[in-house]
């Protein structure tokens, strides 16, 4: 096969990105109804998934963390230097118990969606069924089609991000550890002021964020409008080479710009009817852009792994077909799709671009069409389209 429609996927961006689609905007009500319009008219079977979503989590528990993780990193760090050993010890604990917490929350939870500002979204479904009217096996292609901007770029917040996490962390553990050798010979190893004031300048970077302002400014041509026009290549595709034992859906996802909801809304509805041994989701999010594609393998401290097989599945693909995809640990900064289905267990991945030129310019004015390129749509196109037609002729 030589045509992947990348002119078809590279199209349908564009079409996209005529409207900001923040989650409850007039754009992202556009978006709907383009790309249930677009599903169907290929001939996909597709159905609609209401759900209620809310800002809380991002707009207002994120903030009350990050003053509660400042808050208690300066505690534990000033009764730890004046030597209040058991304060310090509750302290540091109390904190990696936020930053545990936090995590949790981060990568998929819908806690508090009936407060703040409360919206009524949907995600899309577009499927492709088997025609063996017994299939083994179901993919999903998953990509969020609403959109956000924010006041600070975005390789500052990810730093400022990985400054607090992991900072926090780090800090928050050695005083624990400090602590508890204190109480076992009574010697203090580590130095307290050096600590007071680490604790400091690490939770300069909790009170900066608080500052990081959402709105709705951005296009999403990479995050997300590419990841839509890969889902209607890939549909127009399959009709021309049909799954014989595959079941495959083409999730579009909303809200993942505040908090993963759509995905967080999908995998709770449907966890208990998925078999985890024979369900496969891709997840693309942020795509299009020149440059590598990266599949991220690992998330998070401690780091958790992402499907092998898909992973190692598409990294043949690669091979095969001479693209230039590569991996990637992602420890902290941000966040996909992939994470509240990864978290309950399921085979998943996140499909991205790698260029730093082009992730830079996400959340921005800047990310629109001048970042796409049909050679980029094209690799992310075939990998999807593939691994499909390789899943699908698995005995």
């Amino acid at each position: 096969m030589d045509d992947y429609r990348e002119d078809l996927a590279y199209d349908h961006t564009k079409r996209l990105t005529k409207w900001y689609r923040f989650v409850g905007s007039d754009g992202e009500n556009k978006a709907k109804r383009y790309i249930f319009g677009q599903f169907t008219g290929l001939g996909a079977e597709c159905y609609r998934e209401p759900f209620k979503c809310s800002n809380f989590l991002t707009k207002y528990l994120l903030r009350i963390g990050l003053l509660l993780m400042a808050t208690l990193l300066i505690l534990a760090g000033y009764f730890y230097w004046v030597n209040d050993f058991l304060l310090a010890l509750l302290v540091g604990i109390g904190l990696l118990v936020v930053l545990i917490g936090a995590n949790s929350l981060w990568t998929g939870s819908d806690l508090g969606s009936g407060l703040g500002t409360v919206y009524e979204t949907e995600n899309l479904i577009g499927c492709i069924k088997a025609q063996n009217p017994r299939p083994k096996r179901t993919v999903y292609i998953i990509g969020h089609y609403d959109t956000k901007s924010q006041s600070f770029p975005v390789l500052l917040r990810i730093i400022l991000f990985v400054i607090s996490a992991l900072g926090s962390l780090i800090l928050g553990a050695i005083i624990v550890i400090g602590c508890l050798i204190w109480f076992i010979n009574a010697s203090n190893i580590f130095m307290g002021f050096a600590i007071f004031v680490s604790a400091i300048a690490i939770s300069i970077s909790d009170i900066l964020l608080l500052f990081n302002r959402t709105g709705n400014k951005s296009v999403g041509a990479t995050d997300n409008a590419a990841a839509i026009g890969v889902m209607i290549a890939i549909i127009r595709n399959l009709l021309d080479f049909p799954p014989q034992n595959t079941n495959v859906y083409f999730l579009a996802t909303s809200a993942e710009e505040i908090g993963l909801m759509g995905a967080t809304a999908f995998i709770k509805r449907h966890e208990k009817e998925l078999d985890k041994e024979y369900t496969y989701f891709l997840n693309y999010d942020i795509i299009g852009g020149k440059g590598k594609i990266i599949l991220h393998t690992r998330y998070g401290i401690p780091p958790k792994k992402t499907s092998d097989e898909i992973n190692n599945v598409l990294l043949e693909i690669a091979k095969e077909k001479n693209l230039d995809v590569g991996t990637q640990y992602l420890p902290v900064g941000a966040a996909a799709d992939h994470l509240p289905i990864l978290k309950r267990g399921f085979k998943t991945t996140w499909i991205q671009t790698g260029d730093r030129k082009v992730t830079t310019k996400i959340h921005t004015t800047k990310d629109n069409m001048d970042l796409i390129t049909k050679e980029s749509l094209r690799t992310a196109i075939i990998l999807g389209f593939e691994f499909i037609q390789k899943i699908d002729k698995k005995p």
